[in-house]
């Protein structure tokens, strides 16, 4: 009795007491709480005409003052030169036509279908998992991702060619900077530094005469040979750039890729990076490379997916783009991914750029969705994880890739690139 008048005002405060009718029992009904993101934007009521005036007036502005600018890899840069906008609002400006441009397409396709279209999310595609986010991957198929994913994208050479695409799109940025900071030059030093200790550490196959091919001396030297250079070098050093670059907010990209960097730098800090050796000994180093990055390179890993972009593309720079998704088939296997990109401009040389970024887009989402839909065989005669192909193809659903452009002065039109159709379309009022 106690404890009943004890809970009586609690349940008084958060509850509605009624009575049921007849052969029903009291329940108690509790408010509704509050409402998710997704739901306010299922029940957002349709944008009206002044609203659609007013946005397509700022995405105008927006536009001109944007004008032959591309905002890629999350830095505002100039098309036509690659170099980056030294303007400081130009980041944010061009941030805000993105997000604006998204919602202003939306809002006018649900106007003209009476209908709202796949919703779309602004997405940098950085990891693994984000990918498979998207393309809806389980999480027994992502294992499958990994095993598919780091045989490949671990060999000695891609990893090699990502660390200097790294510091070459680094130190180019770094060039092209108005008014570097003490911290900034200190970053390009150490860049430049990193990039001659990698280049008189390159392949032995490249050198004129390396060590394994001269005819021994016929008195050794007295003194013993130094020791062999490792990648723990190269991980000091990359510490102390991503400590300088942690100072300038324009440089956030590139110090989230060599903090990426340093992720597969300390699993081989141990690892001999020289090549001027003995050629059974280089590809001993060769596969302790791909062995121990291979291992513990996770499936979010940013390094992992870093390797996977330069596999495929020879870059280094995340994809960002707006991503649509819609979901059909039996227990939700056929997807269809919609992504799309806003541009300011509507000359050929900024619809050719950004359909080449919706390209490489299309092609991680199919690479993984391939990978994804392989099965993982335990069960071989040695004992290790093998990944074989599935038998049963039609059991893996069907992945529908489309590629569309939005932008001011473009003429809409279809256009095929490397077998993808990608569609221009020009932002208008509806």
């Amino acid at each position: 009795m106690e404890c009943r008048t004890k809970l009586g005002p609690l349940l008084r405060a958060n509850a509605a007491l009624r009575v049921l009718p007849p052969g029903s029992h009291r329940g108690i009904h509790f408010p509704p709480g509050p409402v998710s993101s997704d739901d306010e934007e299922q029940y957002r009521p349709p944008a009206s005409r002044r609203w659609f005036h007013a946005a397509y007036a700022r995405l105008l502005r927006h536009a001109g003052s944007l004008n032959g600018v591309d905002h890629a890899g999350g830095l505002p840069r100039h098309a036509a030169t690659g170099s980056v906008v030294a303007c400081p609002h130009a980041a944010a400006r061009a941030a805000h036509f993105d997000a604006l441009a998204g919602e202003f397409v939306a809002a006018a396709a649900a106007a003209s279908r009476g209908h709202p279209p796949p919703k779309m999310k602004g997405t940098s595609l950085s990891s693994l998992t984000r990918v498979c986010d998207v393309l809806g991957v389980s999480a027994q198929r992502r294992k499958s991702v990994r095993l598919t994913v780091c045989p490949q994208v671990t060999q000695h050479h891609v990893w090699r060619g990502a660390l200097e695409a790294v510091l070459g799109d680094l130190q180019a940025d770094l060039a092209s900077l108005d008014g570097p900071s003490p911290a900034t030059q200190m970053a390009e030093q150490i860049a430049s530094a990193c990039t001659r200790f990698l280049s008189g550490t390159a392949d032995a196959a490249t050198s004129s005469t390396p060590s394994w091919m001269r005819p021994t001396p016929f008195k050794k030297p007295a003194e013993p040979p130094p020791s062999a250079k490792k990648w723990k070098e190269v991980l000091d050093m990359f510490t102390d750039l991503a400590r300088s670059l942690e100072t300038d907010d324009r440089l956030a990209g590139h110090a989230q890729k060599v903090e990426a960097m340093k992720e597969g730098l300390y699993q081989i800090r141990d690892v001999v990076i020289e090549r001027d050796i003995a050629f059974k000994e280089a590809r001993r180093q060769d596969c302790l490379v791909q062995r121990k990055l291979s291992k513990s390179l996770g499936h979010s890993s940013r390094c992992l997916y870093t390797l996977l972009l330069f596999y495929l593309y020879g870059t280094v720079r995340d994809i960002e783009v707006h991503v649509g998704k819609c979901v059909s088939g039996k227990g939700g296997r056929d997807v269809a991914v919609h992504a799309t990109k806003f541009i300011t401009g509507g000359d050929e040389l900024a619809v050719r750029g950004s359909i080449k970024q919706l390209s490489r887009a299309l092609g991680v989402f199919r690479f993984v969705w391939d990978a994804a839909n392989t099965e993982f065989d335990a069960a071989n005669d040695n004992g290790k994880d093998v990944v074989v192909k599935k038998k049963n193809e039609v059991s893996k659903g069907v992945l529908e890739l489309q590629g569309h452009l939005w932008g001011f002065g473009v003429e809409g039109k279809a256009v095929t690139y490397r077998g993808d159709v990608f569609h221009v379309h020009q932002i208008q009022l509806p």
